[in-house]
């Protein structure tokens, strides 16, 4: 798999230049990672930004009742990190390899100089970073509905309502 070319195929990319996807797949290094590998511990800064490529990765927190809940399964093609990575406070949630996956991850000073936002790429890769930050958004409203829908009766609700 060539970076630059999946990297073209996620939202938000589609804005910038061949030369920007080029920079930014140059500065991403992709590794393989056996089943059960934790790339984000709850409570813990995180260093890296993350790209799914294949397979799944389950994001969970360990709550004060002595239980891990599962938030969220990722898919390939996305982010995960940002939030810790971009406040640059501790976690709230552990991300964990659910079989063996492959990933691509942007140090945190290459993140830094992505991000500058006086410059055309900065600018640029903000949309993406927002753009995956949306979707992260959408899916905690979904979880926090259907969490509310069951404690208040009337089971889960359909995502969209």
């Amino acid at each position: 798999m060539i970076l630059k070319n999946y990297l073209r195929t996620l939202p938000g990319f589609q804005f910038l230049s061949d030369t920007d996807v080029e920079h930014v797949a140059a500065a991403m290094r992709v590794d393989e990672y056996p089943n059960g590998h934790v790339f984000i511990y709850q409570d813990r800064l995180n260093q890296d930004l993350y790209l799914l490529l294949d397979g799944e990765i389950e994001v969970t927190h360990y709550g004060n009742t002595g239980r891990y809940y599962t938030l969220k399964t990722l898919q390939p093609g996305e982010f995960f990190g940002l939030p810790s990575l971009s406040m640059g406070k501790p976690a709230l949630a552990s991300c964990t390899a659910r079989g063996p996956v492959k990933v691509a991850s942007l140090p945190f000073s290459a993140y830094l100089l992505l991000y500058q936002p006086d410059s055309e790429i900065g600018c640029r890769f903000q949309f993406v970073i927002a753009t995956q930050l949306a979707r992260d958004l959408h899916d905690r409203h979904d979880t926090l509905r259907n969490l509310l829908a069951q404690v208040y009766g009337g089971g889960a609700k359909p995502a969209g309502d």
